[in-house]
């Protein structure tokens, strides 16, 4: 079983997820936003940004009119080997949530495409 959040406003992040993980619940978290994940299948970032809504800017120039409420996972698909790599760079361990950015939704994609 997984679980997959975001840091974005939630300051408890360490708490829920080390709570997940001693009931054998493994979490993909994404600092500052899953947005980072989906930004990852296309260019590379390093740099902190603190809100979602910072980084949707940087997204909406390679997704058109991305709308958090339907994600069309058929536009990254063909490049989420790609996003696991940059994802990998920026957290090895898939578990550093307190570093932004960061984002271990890499470790889900593998092992979906690796069971």
């Amino acid at each position: 079983m997984w679980c997959v959040f975001d840091v974005d406003e939630y300051p408890d992040v360490a708490t829920a997820a080390d709570a997940a993980r001693r009931h054998g619940i493994k979490v993909a978290v994404s600092n500052p936003c899953f947005e980072l994940w989906l930004l990852l299948h296309f260019t590379d970032h390093h740099a902190f940004v603190d809100t979602y809504r910072k980084l949707l800017p940087l997204l909406q120039k390679h997704v058109a009119g991305y709308d958090k409420t339907r994600v069309e996972f058929a536009k990254y698909r063909d490049v989420v080997g790609r996003a696991a790599e940059r994802a990998r760079k920026l957290d090895p361990t898939g578990a550093a949530h307190a570093r932004n950015p960061s984002t271990g939704v890499w470790q889900l994609t593998d092992r979906m495409t690796n069971p």
